[in-house]
């Protein structure tokens, strides 16, 4: 099942890896100076990855939880937590403004 839309898909071809944490935000929110083992690391995570519908993957690019949500209102909190666990994990920070909207947003 895709998290982001709750349907099922029978086809690999409908969906793609999808980096919960996406990898041009996290190098602008301290990942720019990381070697390239630990960015290797990032990159590969299980806990950072899911397989989802291809079509919001790319609807959803780059943008973090303030900017993108996924559709499937169930997992939204899910999706949060699981953003902010892997911030954690690597040490990332989010800017002042992000710092507000994104915890917020589990209380939604």
């Amino acid at each position: 099942m895709d998290p982001y839309t709750g349907q099922f898909f029978s086809l690999a071809s409908d969906l793609d890896v999808e980096h919960i944490v996406p990898l041009s935000w996290a190098h602008e929110h301290g990942g720019a100076n990381w070697s390239v083992e630990l960015k290797r690391q990032f990159a590969e995570d299980p806990e950072n990855l899911w397989l989802v519908d291809d079509g919001r993957n790319q609807s959803k690019g780059d943008k973090g939880p303030n900017k993108w949500m996924p559709p499937y209102e169930p997992v939204r909190a899910i999706y949060v937590q699981r953003f902010m666990a892997i911030m954690e994990k690597y040490g990332l920070k989010f800017s002042p403004e992000e710092s507000t909207q994104i915890p917020a947003l589990l209380e939604e």
